[in-house]
């Protein structure tokens, strides 16, 4: 199974390698967008709106939100996967495990948490929102491979954190509209 995960990853990491030089600067925007105070931001703009304006989707989505962030960094903790050897790692100023991807998770569950807000405010948008939330999520999960910061699996594995994340809300908070 190791060695199976390890040619899979191999394999979209060469796929990725042959992007041109001239999407370094998209892939790490893209990265920035990534970082933690985007999506701790926007999910703690949900939860202040939500305590401010006694709105508890905005309140319990935050908190789900930002529990999600968490769980992706303790996983981390826990997991102790090596991130890839690279100048990129090298130069990382914090050192932090590899799996699961903490901006995979973190767009997914954040972005996809600004596309439901959107939808549900202004459901004209719905699609757009999602396209959006979707679309940065996935530039955000392929920059991290192409700046050689995670595996093809560790962004997977971000994916189904935030993915459960973004299900819970779904699945229970949004009914507390």
């Amino acid at each position: 199974m190791r060695e199976t995960l390890h040619t899979f990853d191999r394999k979209v990491g060469h796929v990725v390698d042959k992007l041109p030089d001239w999407v370094r600067p998209i892939m790490e925007l893209f990265t920035l967008i990534g970082q933690p105070p985007f999506t701790i931001g926007i999910s703690a703009v949900s939860l202040g709106y939500g305590l401010a304006l006694n709105k508890p989707f905005y309140l319990y989505a935050g908190i789900v939100s930002i529990a999600t962030i968490i769980i992706s960094s303790l996983l981390k903790i826990t997991l102790h996967r090596a991130r890839p050897v690279n100048d990129y790692v090298k130069s990382m100023m914090f050192k932090t495990y590899s799996f699961p991807s903490g901006h995979a998770a973190g767009a997914l569950v954040s972005y996809g948490l600004a596309a439901l807000v959107v939808a549900n405010k202004w459901p004209e948008w719905t699609l757009t929102a999602w396209i959006v939330a979707l679309v940065a999520t996935f530039f955000v999960s392929l920059s991290r491979i192409y700046l050689g910061a995670h595996y093809t699996s560790d962004i997977i594995g971000g994916w189904v954190v935030g993915g459960a994340g973004l299900a819970f809300i779904l699945a229970f908070v949004n009914g507390s509209w």
